[in-house]
């Protein structure tokens, strides 16, 4: 898939998805320079609002990252922001859209190959939601 012009918007949370992503950074793992990483203090603050706003403004794709469960450090965000996206993609599928361009993902800090196979995901669905003509 040519990612010369894509833009995929990537809200992590501030503990192990961005923790996860500076592992991986450390460690050299590469990733698509497709991925813009949005910090946020808790995965449970990105909504339809911010994933909305996001499309609109040119993403592509928008990716959630947050504790793995059991392990969110603000109670249980990690389990508000997945019930949301997927409220968020029957809502996508019953509009006539791909439910592939958004997604939430959980990763551990101290597993960088875990964000950069997330980023690897992201990119995968969104070529199958262009396949499909379901993207904006």
């Amino acid at each position: 898939m040519d990612t010369k012009n894509k833009n995929v918007v990537c809200f992590m949370c501030d503990e192990c998805g961005q923790g996860a992503a500076n592992t991986a950074g450390v460690a050299r793992l590469a990733y698509d320079p497709a991925i813009r990483i949005v910090r946020v203090k808790c995965s449970g603050q990105v909504g339809p609002i911010q994933i909305m706003d996001a499309l609109n403004n040119g993403a592509d794709a928008v990716g959630v990252i947050g504790c793995c469960f059991g392990a969110c450090h603000f109670f249980n965000g990690n389990f508000l922001s997945m019930h949301r996206i997927k409220l968020m993609k029957k809502f996508f599928k019953e509009m006539g859209y791909s439910d592939q361009m958004i997604n939430h993902y959980t990763a551990r800090a101290a597993e960088g190959d875990t964000a950069t196979g997330d980023f690897e995901d992201i990119m995968e669905r969104l070529g199958k939601a262009e396949e499909i003509g379901g993207t904006f």
